[in-house]
């Protein structure tokens, strides 16, 4: 906090005021990079709104990024009041993002409505499964077979 009150120029008691730990100077940190970072894009396909969101969360993701996740995520793990904080600041707005992409889906008959819904956990459940548990890289790989099992080629 100190590093980051010098950098602004202000007294790391305004910090305080402001954000209550370090982990949450985190989280807005990161989730003002994700939607800065990760766009909502707009191809006129879900295959190709999905690949591109997808490809983008990957490439978003270096090793701090990823690293600064798994604590947050930690965090919440142990502190229900930080989990609210987390769902309410990050997941919340990771899974609008992707639930708008998916609703485009349904508005053009590529998927139900209940295929959506389900579409973001599959995804993020996914995504946070690797992220966390390192049982398989997050890369290009899986975001295209996430792609392909969502919204299989014609």
């Amino acid at each position: 906090m100190e590093a980051i009150a010098k950098r602004a120029a202000v007294s790391k008691e305004t910090l305080y005021r402001w954000w209550h730990s370090k982990t949450e100077v985190v989280l807005e940190a990161l989730s003002e990079r994700s939607l800065a970072t990760i766009p909502l894009p707009d191809s006129g396909s879900l295959r190709g709104d999905l690949s591109a969101f997808l490809h983008a969360t990957v490439e978003a993701g270096d090793d701090t990024t990823r690293r600064l996740l798994r604590t947050l995520a930690a965090e919440a793990a142990s502190d229900p009041g930080f989990a609210d904080l987390v769902t309410r600041q990050f997941l919340a707005t990771r899974r609008a993002s992707l639930g708008a992409l998916l609703q485009r889906g349904v508005e053009r008959g590529e998927l139900t409505s209940r295929q959506a819904a389900i579409a973001i956990d599959l995804i993020y459940g996914s995504l946070w499964y690797r992220l966390i548990f390192q049982i398989a890289p997050l890369d290009s790989n899986w975001a295209q077979d996430v792609t392909d099992a969502l919204a299989p080629p014609s």
